[in-house]
């Protein structure tokens, strides 16, 4: 799991980050990641909830993450709880 990239949208002015989600397990998965967009203080700005279904043993998917907040300032993208459930 790993965040890709993370930016403001300059189209939305809201927050994004994409994600890498690998399964390194045995069997499928779906995976839901949250996501929290902060500023360079470190203070919360946003968040956004990000899932992938069933994703095969040794595969990966790329899921984009995006705030509902507008933003102006520059972000830092940080995942702060993942949760995997068998598919």
């Amino acid at each position: 799991m790993k965040i890709t990239a993370c930016a403001v949208d300059p189209s939305t002015e809201r927050p994004r980050a994409e994600l890498l989600i690998t399964n390194r397990s045995g069997k499928a998965g779906t995976y839901f990641v949250n996501v929290e967009f902060v500023d360079a203080s470190n203070r919360r700005l946003d968040g956004a909830v990000v899932s992938a279904s069933a994703v095969a043993p040794g595969q990966e998917a790329k899921v984009g993450a995006q705030g509902a907040n507008r933003v102006t300032s520059g972000i830092a993208c940080r995942i702060t709880d993942v949760t995997r459930h068998a598919s």
